[in-house]
């Protein structure tokens, strides 16, 4: 009897415990969403190793965000950025309406080794690298949770989803659902 007892309460508080951690997700993404995200204009921009003199922010029908901040893993986000290459052709379909944003914000003392990293992989699309942090300060809203670090915007930086379509196949297919509602069918 003393078994079931501790198991029945072991399962209560892991389902409380379960059910405050989504609502927790579900109020950082409700934060996430009630304001329009300001994207960075400033920053190192590479591509293909190279720094690039000027990069397009202007309005595009849809952008994808990847960011990752200098808590977190920047060099994994890089050694993973070629993943990102299929989900670039698609875009590539539908004549500029959909943008990728890769934004990285590494701290100073590792600027150098993440611009080599970039050089190293070799990846053709824009990397800013946010070296002023202007995308945090820009957007304090933004959750400090690392799996809510990639959305897609709307024409006016509204976030529409939220998560990232390579690691979430539910939210892969609303990532292309969402596109081709509102862009229709690639070419």
């Amino acid at each position: 009897m003393r078994i079931f007892f501790i198991a029945f309460i072991c399962t209560t508080l892991l389902g409380v415990a379960c059910s405050d951690r989504k609502r927790q997700f579900s109020e950082e993404i409700k934060v996430l969403q009630s304001k329009a995200i300001q994207l960075p204009s400033q920053g190192l921009v590479m591509r293909k190793g190279k720094v690039l003199s000027n990069f397009d922010i202007s309005n595009r029908a849809l952008k994808l965000v990847v960011y990752a901040d200098s808590v977190g893993c920047t060099a994994c986000a890089i050694n993973h950025i070629d993943s990102w290459s299929s989900f670039i052709d698609y875009a590539e379909q539908f004549n500029e309406q959909l943008r990728f944003y890769f934004i990285f914000s590494p701290v100073k003392r590792e600027l150098q080794s993440t611009e080599l990293m970039i050089s190293n992989t070799m990846f053709d699309y824009p990397i800013l690298l946010d070296t002023l942090n202007e995308f945090e300060k820009l957007n304090p809203h933004l959750p400090k949770n690392r799996v809510l670090h990639t959305f897609l915007l709307d024409e006016n930086n509204n976030v529409i989803l939220v998560g990232n379509p390579l690691h979430n196949k539910k939210i892969k297919e609303m990532f292309y659902r969402i596109v081709e509602d509102r862009l229709g069918k690639p070419e």
